[in-house]
């Protein structure tokens, strides 16, 4: 028989938060590569049209909305409309549109996108998706091929 004095055989207090943490990073780490792999969530792909009135969408102004199960904006130029994701490109959080500066902000690790959806610094690794958009007569049309 061996000599296990002073020990339990239940794990000790480092051992458990060792394994605890490894789970955790195992989690996110899911987490992000389910994001990578799967980047639309999941989401039906056959999303129809958002309306808005043009009414509701004045010159230099912006609109959210959700748009295959995701946050987006429509922002009005003098010329024409442009709509984007709000998803983050760098690990999907949701960015803040600051009029002020006309750029888009994630406060998550830093990121900035201009007005255009392209990145000014930070971690985003790619621009924010655009969407489709046009006025026709009265009305914004988001998300329809032109």
């Amino acid at each position: 028989m061996s000599d296990l004095k002073g020990t339990s055989p239940s794990l000790s207090r480092r051992s458990f938060m060792k394994l605890s943490m490894a789970a955790v990073g195992a989690a996110w780490a899911g987490v992000f590569v389910q994001r990578k792999i799967f980047p639309s969530g999941g989401g039906s792909t056959d999303q129809k049209p958002v309306e808005i009135p043009l009414s509701e969408l004045p010159v230099g102004g912006n609109r959210t909305f959700t748009y295959n199960g995701k946050a987006a904006m429509a922002i009005r130029t003098q010329e024409s409309v442009k709509a984007y994701s709000l998803i983050c490109t760098h690990l999907g959080c949701v960015v803040q549109w600051q009029p002020g500066e006309r750029q888009f902000y994630c406060a998550c690790h830093e990121g900035f996108y201009d007005e255009f959806g392209e990145v000014l610094s930070g971690p985003p690794p790619v621009p924010l998706e655009s969407i489709p958009a046009r006025i026709d007569e009265n009305r914004v049309i988001i998300g329809e091929e032109v």
